[in-house]
């Protein structure tokens, strides 16, 4: 029989222990390195010059930063132009002009007590409006606003420029019904559902539209590019050849923003305040913020679209050319929503499919015909 060697065991384990050791510091080791390297790549993109310069446009200007602020005044401005129009006098003592006046609103609505429905489900109706307030920013980052390009070659928007940004830009808006009426869903309450239904309706209906008065600007440039469509209106803006597009896209973004007067979904004389019922606190402010980002957006659109986005005067910057174009077509956006009585939810998408989806599409056909039966059209349009 073998007979255990005590001491023969004790001397190996020495070496097993040491062995384990070993181990744990390669482990430990290869973490650490593995660390440092992420750091260094990291801080390489930030340093190089290309990477840094996105970081900034992505970010600054005409980053986030950029549009949260003129989110900030475009409120403002909304809220002045409702009071010249019907004769009120608006936001006047809080701040020079009432300029902070939306600033003591934020406080006020961020410091109220969130009161979530006891019938809603509850993580939903946490995430859902802060995914829709970032749906509509993210869109943002496809808009052409200057003609600077930088050292990897993309355009003046916060992204790179993309063969077919147009398209994407309205695949991420088609979320937003989606959006709108898992909100109404969610809060557990019948006001809010029937809001939800009735938004998701608005936007459904008003979405093909404007779709399809995009197409127009998109054959004239020959390209799905956002920037591509803008840099061809360098010689003539599209609003002069297609101003029932614009007309017709005008209307159906009003219509899909869901304000006055397409403001069925949030009826107070009829569903209280609709998909928006239940929403109380942080989450009220940040769809109050979404429908305005909204608004935003479609303005700067249709000047991408029809007004030659960044150009314009040759002594301006690019992104002045647009802002100021923005500034007159959010005026009329403001403009046609501040004048007009409600339309009940069936005039709503009698409009929208009886009215404007006809002239779309006869827009397109003319268009059609026009590319094919003008020679001389077609580099007129494309800047020669």
């Amino acid at each position: 029989m073998q007979q255990f060697d005590f001491y023969l065991w004790l001397s190996g384990l020495w070496d097993w222990i040491w062995g384990v050791l070993l181990w744990f510091w390669g482990i430990l080791k290869w973490f650490v390195i593995w660390i440092l390297d992420v750091i260094d790549g990291i801080w390489a993109l930030v340093a190089l010059p290309e990477n840094f310069m996105f970081l900034v446009r992505a970010i600054l200007m005409p980053g986030l930063i950029f549009v949260l602020f003129a989110l900030i005044f475009t409120v403002w401005y909304t809220r002045k132009i409702w009071a010249r129009v019907q004769d009120r006098r608006g936001p006047t003592h809080v701040g020079k002009y009432g300029g902070y006046q939306l600033f003591a609103d934020a406080i006020k609505l961020m410091a109220k007590e969130t009161i979530i429905p006891l019938k809603a489900k509850r993580w939903m109706y946490r995430i859902l409006p802060s995914l829709l307030l970032v749906i509509v920013l993210l869109t943002f980052a496809f808009i052409p606003w200057d003609p600077y390009w930088n050292i990897l070659g993309a355009p003046g928007s916060a992204f790179p420029d993309l063969s077919v940004s147009l398209v994407l830009i309205f695949a991420l808006l088609t979320a937003v019904p989606v959006f709108s009426l898992l909100i109404g869903w969610v809060s557990g309450s019948k006001y809010s559902l029937i809001g939800g239904f009735r938004a998701a309706n608005n936007q459904f209906a008003s979405e093909i539209p404007m779709v399809i008065s995009s197409v127009g600007p998109a054959m004239l440039a020959g390209s799905l590019s956002m920037f591509s469509i803008v840099a061809a209106q360098t010689s003539i803006w599209y609003v002069v050849l297609l101003p029932v597009n614009f007309a017709t896209f005008l209307v159906a973004s009003i219509a899909s923003v869901g304000t006055f007067p397409f403001d069925a979904p949030v009826a107070d004389s009829e569903i209280i305040f609709g998909w928006r019922t239940e929403l109380s606190g942080i989450y009220f402010t940040v769809v109050y913020f979404a429908e305005f980002a909204e608004q935003m957006l479609y303005s700067a659109l249709m000047v991408a679209l029809f007004f030659g986005g960044f150009n314009g005067l040759p002594f301006l910057p690019g992104i002045v050319n647009f802002l100021i174009k923005w500034l007159v077509i959010y005026f009329l956006f403001t403009l046609v929503t501040s004048s007009f009585y409600r339309l009940r939810q069936d005039q709503i998408v009698h409009l929208c499919w009886k009215y404007l989806l006809p002239l779309s599409v006869l827009n397109v056909v003319l268009v059609m015909f026009a590319v094919v039966y003008i020679p001389g059209l077609l580099p007129l349009v494309i800047g020669g």
